[in-house]
This record gives structure tokens, sequence and C-alpha cells, in this order.
């Protein structure tokens, strides 16, 4: 990861750091609302310099005044963004811990958080404690970090490439391999981790270029007694796909989403719960009848207990290709955040409606 701040780009450092516009005024009554009903207000969140790229990845919500997003950046900054209720301010880890690749963020509050992610070709974590950043000691793990979630019982889980599987037990980071039934010579990596039930959840992706061919996995169980429930092998056009292998969500009940819809997980298989043609990049339920979905090609669909609903029209955009990345809802107010031409330029957009 390349490492700079220009002179040049000093004066840009000291005023980025917020681009959020506060405008939402409603003197409504608090109430549950469907998204077409929210008043929405679009933050534009902003890279060092005009020619920094900045993507969203993943996004924790404590409270609608106290969110935390994750970016893609070309540069080590930008990664972290805090929003507090009126301004998005960037949490320059960068600072702390030096050049790292964050890929996703988990923990108890906004003065107790984890980040994950690669620093050259070792594993990446780093604790928040609500004023600075401490890289943790991996003793030199090699890897990557894709993916985290925290449990019922407080514990904080993360996963890999090459089957590596990490629990945070609250005293220290305990880590494992799973032993993948995989192609010899083939790429392997973990791509989701949620907690569910008694269990952890996790996605498996494994890729073998010569000749090409993917499969996949849904493996569930507990720390060194893993199972793997059911795979995929996509050999044909007319594989059948039984689960969305791009993520997993864990709500009131399991969902797994992905390329052509959504999944539900009924305890012994995945019931499809929503078909379309492109690709759910993340969803958030808040009750049964409280669902948001967002995805590619500005996929944005509500569910309220009976019906699925189109809301991309919200947003007004007009880029076909427009990705929402995330989303969070408690029914009062929601957050989603996307990226693509939105106006005349490429942006990343966090949308916030109440």
């Amino acid at each position: 990861m390349k490492l700079y701040l220009s002179a040049a780009l000093l004066l840009a450092y000291l005023i980025v750091s917020s681009s959020c516009k506060e405008s939402i005024t409603d003197s409504r009554p608090r109430i549950i609302r469907p998204p077409q009903e929210m008043i929405w207000t679009a933050d534009t969140i902003k890279g060092i310099g005009t020619a920094t790229q900045l993507l969203p990845e993943n996004l924790l919500v404590f409270a609608p005044n106290d969110a935390w997003l994750v970016c893609w950046s070309d540069i080590a900054r930008g990664l972290i963004w805090h929003f507090d209720g009126k301004n998005w301010n960037e949490s320059n880890i960068a600072a702390d811990v030096g050049g790292m690749r964050v890929r996703d963020i988990a923990g108890y509050s906004s003065r107790d958080l984890w980040v994950c992610g690669y620093t050259g070709d070792e594993i990446f974590l780093a604790h928040y404690d609500g004023s600075s950043w401490t890289k943790y000691n991996t003793n030199g793990i090699k890897g990557d970090l894709l993916d985290m979630c925290k449990d019922a019982d407080g514990n904080l889980w993360a996963c890999g490439r090459k089957g590596m599987i990490m629990k945070w037990d609250k005293t220290k980071w305990i880590y494992e391999t799973f032993k993948t039934p995989t192609f010899p010579n083939s790429e392997f990596f973990f791509k989701s981790v949620a907690s569910f039930g008694n269990k952890t959840h996790l996605l498996l992706t494994t890729i073998r270029e010569t000749p090409w061919l993917e499969k996949y996995y849904y493996i569930a169980g507990h720390t060194n007694n893993w199972n793997a429930v059911d795979s995929i092998i996509i050999d044909s056009p007319s594989t059948k796909i039984k689960w969305g292998y791009r993520g997993l969500h864990s709500g009131i009940s399991l969902w797994s989403h992905g390329i052509f819809g959504l999944w539900q997980y009924d305890g012994n298989n995945w019931i499809q719960k929503l078909s379309i043609n492109n690709a759910i990049d993340c969803l958030y339920e808040s009750t049964s009848d409280y669902l948001i979905v967002v995805g590619d090609s500005k996929t944005a669909m509500h569910f309220n207990g009976t019906n699925w609903i189109n809301i991309s029209s919200i947003f007004n955009i007009s880029d076909h290709s427009f990705i929402f990345r995330n989303v969070w809802t408690n029914g009062y107010e929601t957050f989603i955040c996307g990226y693509g031409n939105f106006g005349a330029k490429e942006k990343l957009v966090v949308w916030r409606g109440k």
C-alpha cells in the first residue's frame, strides 16, 4: 500500500475531515416508516485531494448518531470514518499504526473497536479505545483477514484467506486454519462470517484457474469443530445456486446474499426469498417485516412483510452501474451508502433517512 501526503495536498488534508452537509429537518413524530416515506439527506465523503479514490466497504452502526464506515482508498488515508450525528470525520488510523489495508470493523462501542485486514504479507488487527488505534501483535501470521462479526456472548470472529479463522475471547485472539476440501493449487478464502443461534457460520470460496472451476462451501460450527454443511460447484451456466455466496447477515434469521438474490436459512436448507438478475451486496433486517437489501446496478429494495418494493428511485441516480454497498436500518432511521456517478462525478455517498 502506498503511503504519501505531498505538500500540495496538505491544505486539502486540513479541510477534508468531513464533507457531510447536514440538512435534515423533520418535525414529524418519530415512528417506524418505510424508506419511501422518510426524509433523506445525501452526504458526500471525499478522500485527500481530488485524485484520491474512495470506495465504501463495510458499515457498523451503534446508533443513528454513532456510525463507522470502512473504505477502500488508493492511499493509506480515508480508510475509516465516524459519523457523530452531524459530520463524517476521518479516524486517521495510519497516523497511529502505519501502512495497512482495513477490510472490516466490529466491536462493542466507539470506545472499544477492532478492525482487521492486512499489512504487507501479514494479517492486520488493531484496537481503538476512543482516542487512538493500537496494532495487535499477530506474531507474523501470513495472510489477509476479510470479514468480522460479534457473537451473542461478546466474542469477535474474523476470517480470511487460506481458510483462516480467528476468535477474540475478550482477552486474546485465537488462531486456527480450516482444513479445506478444495482443489489442488487453488485459491481459497473465507468470504464472510456471521454468528447465529449457537454457531458461527462461514462462507468459503475456492477457485481453480486452470481449467477454471469455482466451488463454494457453507460451513458452521465452533472453534476446532467445523462442518462443511453443503457445497456448490459452478461448472456450467445451469448450475443451481443454493445460497448467496457473497455474504452472510445475522438478524432475526440467518441470511445469505449474492448473485441472483437473497436466501434465508431454515435450520436445514437455504430458501430463496428474493430472485433478481443483479447481485445483492448487503442487507439489514430490523424486524421480520422490515428488511432492506442493496446491491449492484443501483439495486435497493424494501420488504414490508408481504411485498418487495423497489426504492432506488428515492436516490435520483441516473448511473445504472451505481453500486449500493451497505445498509443499516432500525425502521426509524436508515443509512445507505454507495459509489458511482452521482451528479456529474463519481462519488462515495451516504444517504441518511428518517
